[in-house]
């Protein structure tokens, strides 16, 4: 099993480093997204270009180059510029509009249709004025014949192969009454546990699964003393519970935001890019140590600055470090969660074996005159056992077992068990009414002709404490004890 262990891990997470641009094609289909990590970049299009760099670049690589090497999640700001939505970095124009951004990752799904993109959607600072105007624009996008197809409703139970080829829009503004993805609401930009997991997520549905729990750290500010060390911790916090979380059903799914991003550095009170260049050593190194030092587990969806470079601007960055650790978390998570819910299940399967041959051993010493006719019962139930058996370890091959798997037809095999003895006790005491069972009179009074064990076995004395069956000369039968 450990060497099954150690080979899986090899074939689905140190294979990250050569296939990171289609890297999700490795995920499970069952696989809810809210459990998937997901690497992703802070205001990512500052990577095609920005105006005032000097305080707004958050990205060295473009978004084509982001997702190349396996980001999946885009932090994109949108405003109203002439006849288009442009992206911007608060007021710091990028030089990537709106739509192509979209159609970039659109076209990177057609090309790669196993992999999905979430964009983190949110009107940028400073342009009140035009917001009205943003949302009627942003619909018309949303809904025109180039996107419409490529955009997916919000679930809280959205699925990895729901997912594949499709982009999930999430809103922390509400442009309409209903979103095209989500609605983000109770957003917490500081530290303070009960605010940061107070937030939901809305779909355009109304099921129970329309909606659900959104956790999120965003501290963006580290230039006070302390600030950086909380950052840090907070983003460790937030791991503890994204990686522990157990989701045993649909209403226990949490999405996760974890914000690397942040800026150490200001001046004359503006965030700088080197300020979110320094946030990046100390954050990403934390990501890393994290892992390295933990159990994988889910981490949510992570945005970060300066993915894809480990050194920029002479700050050891560590960001193609950092998405690759979080890309070969997702393997070792379902790897180490394969292996516990194997443990799980054969353990059920275990007993399911010791059951059948508990009930088999009790037929045949409890119910010996009738046991040769639940034979066949038995055997039917040995076959489904097997059949069980057969395809727990078939899931395990596939790396598709979980911690919350439950073994199907595990209760119909017990009950069944439990069933044959009860009908097979109910038989013998049919048989021991037709042919019942007395005490051997005194000599003389009838004369033994044979003596037979309850099985057919001729004795040539009567075992003493044991039924016997007993065949006089006057041709008479009847089962006795001694």
């Amino acid at each position: 099993m450990k060497n099954f262990y150690a080979a899986l891990l090899l074939m689905l997470g140190f294979s990250i480093h050569a296939a990171a641009d289609n890297w999700m094609s490795r995920l499970p289909d069952n696989l809810y997204v809210a459990q998937v990590s997901i690497p992703g970049a802070h205001d990512a299009a500052t990577g095609n270009g920005v105006s005032l760099a000097t305080f707004s670049q958050c990205q060295d690589l473009d978004v084509a180059a982001q997702w190349a090497l396996g980001v999946r999640a885009f932090d994109l700001r949108p405003i109203v510029k002439d006849d288009h939505l442009h992206i911007n970095h608060g007021i710091a124009e990028t030089e990537l509009r709106f739509d192509d951004a979209l159609y970039l990752l659109r076209d990177s799904l057609v090309k790669n249709p196993s992999e999905f993109a979430v964009v983190h959607l949110l009107y940028a600072d400073g342009f009140e004025d035009d917001k009205e105007t943003y949302k009627t624009m942003l619909l018309e996008l949303l809904q025109s014949d180039e996107l419409k197809d490529y955009v997916v409703d919000f679930r809280q139970d959205l699925t990895v192969g729901e997912m594949r080829g499709k982009i999930l829009l999430m809103s922390r503004d509400q442009y309409d009454t209903k979103p095209v993805g989500a609605f983000m609401t109770g957003w917490c930009g500081w530290i303070d546990w009960n605010a940061q997991t107070a937030g939901r997520v809305y779909g355009a549905g109304t099921g129970v699964t329309a909606s659900s729990p959104l956790y999120m750290q965003d501290l963006s500010d580290t230039h006070e003393d302390g600030k950086q060390q909380e950052k840090v911790d907070a983003i460790g916090t937030m791991l503890d519970f994204s990686t522990q979380h157990v989701v045993k059903d649909a209403a226990d799914i949490v999405w996760v935001y974890n914000f690397a991003s942040a800026y150490s550095k200001v001046t004359l009170g503006i965030s700088t890019s080197t300020g979110y260049r320094d946030n990046a050593t100390h954050t990403h190194a934390a990501i890393i140590e994290y892992f390295q030092t933990h159990e994988a587990g889910p981490a949510g969806i992570v945005l970060m600055d300066f993915v894809g470079v480990d050194e920029a601007n002479g700050y050891a960055t560590r960001g193609k470090e950092v998405v690759d650790t979080l890309i070969a978390n997702n393997f070792k998570w379902l790897a180490r969660r394969n292996e516990e819910g194997y443990g799980i299940a054969s353990k059920r399967i275990d007993r399911m074996y010791t059951k059948l041959e508990d009930t088999r051993e009790k037929i045949a010493t409890e119910c010996p005159d009738v046991a040769a006719g639940f034979e066949d019962d038995l055997e039917e139930a040995k076959a489904d056992i097997d059949s069980i058996k057969a395809e727990v370890d078939s899931l395990y091959e596939a790396c598709l077992l979980t911690e919350s798997y439950e073994v199907e037809g595990y209760g119909d095999v017990i009950r069944l068990l439990s069933q044959i003895l009860e009908d097979a006790e109910a038989a013998q005491a049919a048989y021991e009414e037709s042919v019942p069972v007395g005490t051997v009179r005194a000599d003389g009074e009838k004369e033994v002709s044979r003596i037979y064990s309850v099985t057919g076995e001729q004795l040539d004395a009567p075992r003493r404490g044991a039924v016997n069956i007993v065949k006089y000369t006057d041709g008479t039968v009847r089962k006795v004890r001694y």
